[in-house]
C-alpha cells in the first residue's frame, strides 16, 4: 500500500514536470522540429520511472526495513487507492480499445485482396477500409488501401505512401499508442497529440530520399485529403491523412524538401549511456541508495 501510495505521488509529479516541460517547447517557434523520440520520451518516462524506483527501491526497503504492520493513516489508503484506480483505468482502457480495433480492422480486411509491392510488409485493397490507407496490425501488420484511394494515385504515388506507412512500422508506432493507452493521465492529450503530429512529419522524412518522392508524397496526400473527408484512423492503427490539421504542415515541408533537410538525429543514442551509467551507480550503493528512498517515503506517504 505505501509502495502504491509513493507511485502515486512520484507519477503525478514527474507527470506535472513533463506537462511543464512540454509547455516550453511550445512557446518556441521552432517547438514542430522537437524529436519524435523526445515527446515519447517526455510522455511515457514519468510512469516507467515511478514504477522502476517503486518496484527496485521503495517496495524492497519496506520489506527489509520496515515493521510488517499496519500503522498507516487515512492519506496513504486514499493515495494507494489513486494508485490502483489509475493502473485499473489503464488496463480497462487498453483492453476495450484494442477490442474495438480488432473489430473494426476485422471489418475493413473482409474481401481485401493482395498488392504486389516491393516493400516486405504485406499491402491489401479492401473496399471496407474506413481510410484510404493505414497501416494495421502489430504482430502481423498491413497496410491496408482502399479501392478508391488505389484507383486515384499514380504509381508513383501509392509507392511513397506504401514507404510512409512502412515508416511507421519501424518506428512500432502502433505498439507506442497501446503503450499510451496503458499509462493514462489527466492533461497529456495535448502532448500526445504532438507526438502523433510528430510521427507523421518523421515518416515523411523516412519515406522520400529524392526531390521527385517528395513531390509524389504531396501529391497524395493533395488527393487524398481532397477526396475523403477528414477522419481519425481507428486507435491502435495509423492513417496517411487521419491526423487533423496536419496535412498542410506537410505538403508544404514536402514542397520545401531538400536533401540536408532529410538528416535526422536520434536523441536516445545520448540518452541511453546515461541511463546505464545512472543504473550502474545506483547498483553500486544499492544499500545506501535503499535507505535514503525508506526515508525519503516516510517523509513522503503520511
Amino acid at each position: 500500500m505505501v509502495s502504491l501510495a509513493f507511485f502515486a505521488l512520484t507519477y503525478s509529479f514527474l507527470s506535472w514536470l513533463a506537462l511543464l516541460a512540454w509547455r516550453g517547447l511550445r512557446f518556441c517557434s521552432r517547438w514542430r522540429r522537437v524529436s519524435v523520440n523526445l515527446l515519447f520520451g517526455l510522455r511515457v518516462l514519468p510512469f516507467f520511472l515511478s514504477t522502476a524506483i517503486t518496484l527496485l527501491l521503495v517496495f524492497p526497503s519496506f520489506l527489509l526495513l520496515e515493521a510488517h504492520s499496519m500503522d498507516e493513516d487515512l492519506g496513504t489508503f486514499v493515495l494507494s487507492a489513486s494508485a490502483a484506480l489509475l493502473l485499473g483505468a489503464g488496463l480497462y482502457q487498453v483492453t476495450a480499445t484494442a477490442a474495438k480495433t480488432r473489430r473494426l480492422v476485422g471489418e475493413c480486411l473482409e474481401g481485401a485482396r493482395g498488392l504486389s509491392a516491393d516493400d516486405a510488409t504485406p499491402a491489401l485493397v479492401s473496399s471496407q477500409s474506413v481510410l484510404p490507407l493505414m497501416l494495421v496490425g502489430i504482430r502481423v501488420p498491413k497496410v491496408l488501401i482502399s479501392e478508391a484511394a488505389h484507383e486515384l494515385l499514380s504509381e508513383g504515388e501509392l509507392r511513397t505512401a506504401l514507404r510512409h506507412e512502412v515508416e511507421h512500422l519501424r518506428s512500432r508506432d502502433n505498439l507506442k499508442k497501446v503503450i499510451l493507452s496503458c499509462i493514462p493521465f489527466p492533461g497529456m492529450a495535448g502532448l500526445e497529440r504532438a507526438w502523433q503530429e510528430a510521427t507523421e512529419l518523421a515518416a515523411d522524412d523516412g519515406a522520400v530520399s529524392s526531390r521527385e518522392e517528395a513531390l509524389d508524397l504531396a501529391a497524395a496526400l493533395i488527393k487524398l485529403s481532397r477526396r475523403f473527408p477528414s477522419q481519425a484512423a481507428p486507435a491502435f492503427t495509423t492513417g496517411l491523412v487521419s491526423v487533423p490539421g496536419s496535412v498542410a504542415t506537410r505538403v508544404a515541408r514536402l514542397l520545401a524538401w531538400k536533401e540536408d533537410s532529410a538528416a535526422a538525429h536520434n536523441g536516445w543514442c545520448y540518452a541511453l549511456p546515461l541511463a546505464f551509467a545512472a543504473v550502474l551507480g545506483v547498483a553500486a550503493k544499492l544499500g545506501p541508495v535503499m535507505l535514503l528512498m525508506h526515508s525519503l517515503t516516510e517523509r513522503l506517504v503520511p
